[in-house]
Parts: structure tokens; sequence; C-alpha cells
């Protein structure tokens, strides 16, 4: 299982070297901090920084933590920020992990997704991590190339920034700023590229990948610019949905 161990904002790194160095190797799998990339404007530029996702979160992942938490009660450092309040060790239900191991990946770096809109400000089309949460987008921060999402974390619903490009970014070639994460990065950022458009045509059956509708099933009545009608079969009779081309995918008939 995966759990977290709550420090002060800046010392994240410094808690997993600490872990690393004091605890026995067989006591847990993987200590790590989690990050995510995000775009920085600065005299007209793009810059892309790597930044805590979580601040002051540490995550571990052991079949033990009985043990692993008596080992780190016993370093000075930790007693400290334990009798200052300022250190716990909390589980993560099930649920918590799968989001975030499914988020992170194996890197447990967030990379940027691309964000499009249309001629009414509307986004239509979605690549990169964002695109399996657009249903737990709360707003976009565009200026800020940004987009805030509603997480469950330790029982509690939380604010994650997920970093975005726009196109103006994507035209430019992208180097990096401020890098947080004890990473190597490459000398320029290779950045997520628009999807191609999927080139639906009236008739062909889709499915719904997020939003209210999520996973529900429909043949396209319509196509227009950015958005299609879609026929979906609601409270017993076939009703049009306009939707975001970006939030449909191809379906088995």
């Amino acid at each position: 299982m995966w759990y977290v161990i709550q420090t002060l904002t800046g010392r994240e790194e410094e808690v997993v070297r600490m872990v690393k160095k004091i605890l026995p190797q067989n006591t847990y799998a993987g200590c790590f901090v989690a990050y995510y990339e995000r775009i920085w404007r600065k005299q007209q530029q793009s810059l892309v920084h790597v930044e805590r996702l979580f601040p002051g979160y540490v995550f571990i992942e052991t079949e033990d933590p009985e043990e692993v938490y008596r080992c780190l009660k016993g370093v000075p450092a930790m007693t400290k920020l334990v009798s200052d309040g300022m250190f716990t060790f909390l589980p993560l239900e099930r649920g918590e992990e799968d989001f975030l191991r499914d988020l992170l990946g194996d890197a447990h770096i967030v990379r940027l997704s691309y964000v499009e809109k249309d001629s009414r400000g509307h986004v239509f089309r979605v690549s990169g991590p964002l695109k399996k949460y657009l249903g737990q987008v709360v707003r976009y921060q565009y200026k800020k190339r940004y987009a805030l999402i509603g997480v469950q974390l330790l029982g509690e619903t939380k604010l994650a920034a997920l970093g975005i490009l726009l196109r103006e970014d994507v035209r430019q070639e992208l180097q990096y700023g401020k890098v947080e994460a004890p990473s190597v990065m490459p000398g320029v950022y290779q950045a997520e590229q628009p999807e191609k458009d999927p080139g639906f045509a009236v008739g062909d059956r889709v499915t719904v990948t997020s939003g209210e509708l999520e996973g529900m099933t429909g043949v396209i009545w319509k196509v227009k610019k950015n958005t299609v009608d879609v026929g979906i079969r609601l409270f017993g009779q076939d009703m049009a949905m306009e939707m975001p081309i970006g939030v449909l995918c191809a379906s088995a008939v």
C-alpha cells in the first residue's frame, strides 16, 4: 500500500534521502515526491518548470508500515518533526492509490497536456494526461497555463494543478526553467502535440470519454466544425447531445 509522510514544504526530498539511507530495503518498495510540469511565461517566452504537485507530501510504498514508522521515529530529525506536530504517516485509500498510480506513471511526474479552444473559448481538444480527467476539471487558468482538478487524497477533496500547453506554446522551442525534481532533463522540451482530428462522420458509433455522460455510447447525427451532435439513449428515448469532438472516441459496433 501507499502511505503519505507529511512534512514541511521544501523538505520533501530531504525526507526521501533520509528514508533511503535509514530504512532496510526489505521494508519498503519505493519512496518519492510527486511532481508536475508547468508552463511559466517570461518576456513572451514559455519555460517549462517542474514543481511539486502536492507540497509537503512524500509517498512511500510498503507492506510493513509499523516497522517503517518505528524506524523513522528513531531518527532525531524526524523525532523533532513528530514532537512539533509537523510529521504524520497516513495510509491512502485503495481508490486514491489507484488514481495516483495512473496519474503519475513510473516517473512520478505529470507531463503537460495540450488544450485547444474554439472561437467561443470552449475547450474542444485535449491531449495528454488531462484527457482522462476532464470530468474532474474545476476550472482552467489559461494565462497561468494550468487546469485545476478535484482529487481525493487522505479522505478529502483537494485541488491539484495540471500544467497545460496552448497553441502558441507548441509553436516555439520550449526550454526548461526551474526544476525542483532531482532529475536530469533534456536540453529541449518535447511538447505534447495536439491529436489529429478523428474525422468522425454521420452514423459513426462513439463513446463519451469524460464528463457527466462518461462511458455512454451513441451515434453521430450531425458533424459541425468543432462539435458533433450525438444521439444517446436517455430516459427511454434517443436524444441529441452536442459534444466537443475531444471527449469522444470511436467505439465498436
